[in-house]
């Protein structure tokens, strides 16, 4: 597993309100300014199937991977050789969340990906989340850097263990 992109907030909205978003592939589009649609063939569940287009390149299967309600929403895109797996996860704290994103390559060709997604996913994770974030808040996107955590450090060491695995 190759870690590539790692983005850690605090919000006034309940874990609930991120959710029911990431539940919802067909509003991802509202939040994921990278992503041009997502479409499940199936009921969301783990093992989920469908496809998911980004702004600049074709469809490519993705598939639900994670799901515990209502904190964590994981998807895994199937890419050539490789897959993208996204992990959402948002825990009550402070009388809002914690949210947490990661992305991660895994497969044969996840290092020789790396290179190319790293810079990507991380500015891909960094600008959803605060979008994200604006609308379950209903205030306009502005994330700056004191409300997020980049580089694999949390914002609160009482609610994590403080690395990005």
């Amino acid at each position: 597993m190759i870690d590539v992109g790692y983005v850690v907030v605090s919000s006034s909205a309940p874990p609930e309100a991120f959710f029911e978003r990431w539940i919802a592939p067909e509003t991802h589009a509202e939040w994921a300014s990278s992503r041009e649609w997502m479409h499940l063939d199936e009921p969301i569940a783990i093992g989920a199937r469908g496809k998911v287009k980004s702004t600049t390149g074709e469809p490519l299967p993705v598939r639900i991977t994670g799901l515990e309600r209502p904190y964590v929403y994981s998807e895994t895109t199937e890419l050539d050789g490789a897959e993208l797996t996204v992990h959402h996860e948002a825990r009550p704290h402070d009388g809002g969340s914690r949210v947490e994103l990661r992305a991660w390559l895994e497969g044969p060709r996840a290092a020789d990906l790396e290179r190319e997604f790293r810079a990507n996913v991380q500015r891909a994770l960094e600008a959803d989340i605060a979008a994200l974030v604006a609308l379950v808040e209903g205030t306009p996107a502005d994330l700056n850097a004191s409300d997020a955590v980049t580089d694999g450090t949390v914002i609160d060491s009482e609610v994590a263990d403080g690395k990005a695995d």
